[in-house]
């Protein structure tokens, strides 16, 4: 396995991309960060979630027809002696008000926070749409719905007796597309654009890597594309 560091592979973290341009004499894609930065490649992705649209229009292509929902979850003390005992676990129930029915709880061992004081964590989070349907993040509510977060202290009490208080709260988003379908396509000659991960795409990472290679290497995709088209009726603006 070929690890990207080997490769001088340069990994900058919170740096936000301002403008894309690939309409250049040189042929290549030019990129600049808020700090002034240029980036010039030869190809580039675009998998920038629910900051897609904003990209796109520096690259003057096509808007797509994505929404953005507001998804909320939070960690929960439980005490290191029974954090073994809680398992990673999902919850359908029927759908009622802003219930949207999906709860789940990954276990201490899957967490970002691990342990504390002789406290573990647990994940707990809903799968559902916490808010209006957004088109961008300008009016993304971090906070989240105190009324999701009592929905899911009460899921926790009626579920996970182990569990104790929760410590803290997230809300982040969810780029979907109206048919639940990802987008990897080619919106320029030397620019693929992958969005729409509609909560799961992280269970095709690997996949979707090869997928976005293919297009702008011109090798034959390890699936079937033609789905998951930038053009396809369903999210084209």
């Amino acid at each position: 396995m070929v690890k990207a560091v080997d490769e001088k592979c340069d990994v900058k973290l919170n740096t936000k991309i301002v403008s894309v341009n690939a309409e250049n004499q040189e042929g290549k894609v030019i990129a600049v960060t808020e700090d002034g930065e240029t980036i010039i490649a030869d190809n580039a992705v675009v998998a920038c979630g629910a900051w897609t649209n904003s990209v796109l229009e520096s690259l003057n292509v096509p808007q797509l027809d994505l929404k953005v929902w507001q998804v909320q979850w939070a960690h929960y003390e439980v005490d290191s002696a029974v954090a073994d005992s809680i398992p990673q676990a999902f919850h359908f129930r029927k759908e009622s008000n802003i219930d949207g029915g999906l709860y789940y709880v990954f276990p201490s061992s899957a967490t970002e926070s691990v342990d504390n004081g002789g406290k573990s964590f647990v994940k707990v989070g809903v799968d559902f749409r916490t808010g209006n349907d957004l088109d961008s993040m300008e009016s993304f509510n971090y906070k989240g719905s105190d009324d999701v977060l009592e929905l899911m202290d009460d899921w926790v009490k009626e579920h996970l007796p182990a569990v104790g208080d929760r410590v803290d709260s997230y809300c982040h988003p969810y780029t979907m597309t109206k048919d639940s379908f990802f987008v990897m396509d080619k919106v320029a000659p030397n620019v693929a654009v992958f969005s729409g991960g509609s909560g799961r795409a992280f269970k095709f990472g690997p996949l979707i890597g090869d997928c976005m290679a293919s297009l702008l290497n011109g090798d034959e995709p390890p699936v079937d594309l033609a789905p998951f088209s930038a053009k396809r009726e369903e999210v084209l603006l």
